[in-house]
């Protein structure tokens, strides 16, 4: 076990395996970073662990429940504006021990959007409330006497659910930004939106749009290198006839985002061996497999990153690293 990188093993372990195995020598910085902390593990006697705890990142990991009950740890204010669960009870807490100030940019971010609604008068960020994938323009229009900053359309544009630009077409969307937004549909960018800004962008488009859109319009401007990094693209679409597409199929990206499905259908084709690599379908069956026309070499990092850690117990592949979220201890023998 000399060669496993215990910081990195910290932050994605299950924290049930670090209270079951407490000798062993975890990091305690990558611990602060782990999803499942909790202020018992923080607590427990872990006698060869190394480095010391970071209560900023603990502050944006742990479940805000943590934080209520046990009041007098040291918390950062900062790190807790990162959090998901942040509410405005909590901001209003006596927190005895905590260090750092409340950052109201990433707390706009991150809070949940009834919170702003019930409480209009904190000195929300609009920039930062911009981000949120839940505002909506009854938000916007809202009187909120102490914001600062203004509101970013541009990430309004890319966030917001599309249902809000159908029923509000006079707001000054920002169309190249919406070009990004996933609930774009064709009929959206055919409508009469009299107030936007700049042009649609196909490219983008093409990269996050419903592959079903590109189905139904085969006629409209696609970009082909957009529509090879579309998560739904498949061979089949890379035949059909687009007769006003764009630019051309870019198998690097295609490799990156294509169902793996299609790469076990199509080995002929010219796959990017390192882009399959971060194809989050990869197998050890494809990585196997006869591919004359792919490029590139296997990345045994990013494979680590993305293939079922049932395989890598199967297999005990020397070459892949045990950066997953699904192991155990006993998978830590293997290396």
């Amino acid at each position: 076990m000399n060669n496993i990188n215990w910081y990195d093993v910290s932050q994605y372990i299950n924290i049930n395996e670090v209270i079951e195995h407490p000798h062993l020598p975890w990091d305690k910085r990558g611990l602060s970073w782990n999803k499942g902390i909790t202020v018992a593990v923080t607590e427990m006697d872990l006698p060869n662990a190394v480095e010391e705890w970071n209560w900023r990142n603990i502050s944006m990991s742990i479940n805000i429940e943590e934080v209520i009950k046990h009041p007098h740890l040291p918390w950062n204010r900062e790190g807790l504006s990162w959090n998901k669960g942040i509410t405005v009870a909590v901001t209003e807490m006596d927190l005895p021990n905590a260090t750092g100030y409340w950052n109201w940019l990433y707390m706009s971010m991150s809070i949940n959007i009834e919170e702003v609604i019930k409480h209009p008068h904190i000195p929300w960020n609009r920039e930062g409330l911009s981000w949120s994938p839940i505002l909506t323009v009854d938000v916007i229009e809202m009187d909120l006497p102490n914001a600062t900053d203004t509101w970013d359309w541009t990430n309004i544009s890319q966030k917001i659910d599309i249902r809000e630009v159908i029923k509000h077409p006079h707001i000054q969307w920002d169309k190249r930004w919406l070009s990004y937004n996933k609930g774009l549909t064709v009929a959206v960018t055919r409508m009469d939106l009299p107030n936007a800004t700049d042009t649609w962008d196909w490219t983008n488009i093409s990269q996050n749009i419903d592959i079903g859109e590109v189905i139904a319009h085969p006629d409209v401007h696609w970009n082909r290198e957009g529509l090879s990094m579309n998560t739904g693209i498949t061979i089949a679409i890379t035949r059909m006839d687009l007769p006003n597409a764009t630019g051309y199929w870019n198998w690097f990206y295609m490799s990156m985002y294509i169902n793996i499905e299609q790469v076990i259908a199509h080995p002929h084709h010219p796959w990017n061996r390192r882009c399959l690599s971060r194809n989050k379908g990869i197998t050890l069956d494809v990585i196997k497999m006869e591919m004359h026309y792919a490029a590139s070499m296997w990345d045994w990092e990013e494979i680590s990153h993305h293939i079922s850690i049932e395989v890598l117990r199967r297999h005990k592949e020397p070459r892949l690293s045990l950066i997953n979220r699904d192991i155990i201890v006993d998978d830590l023998l293997y290396i």
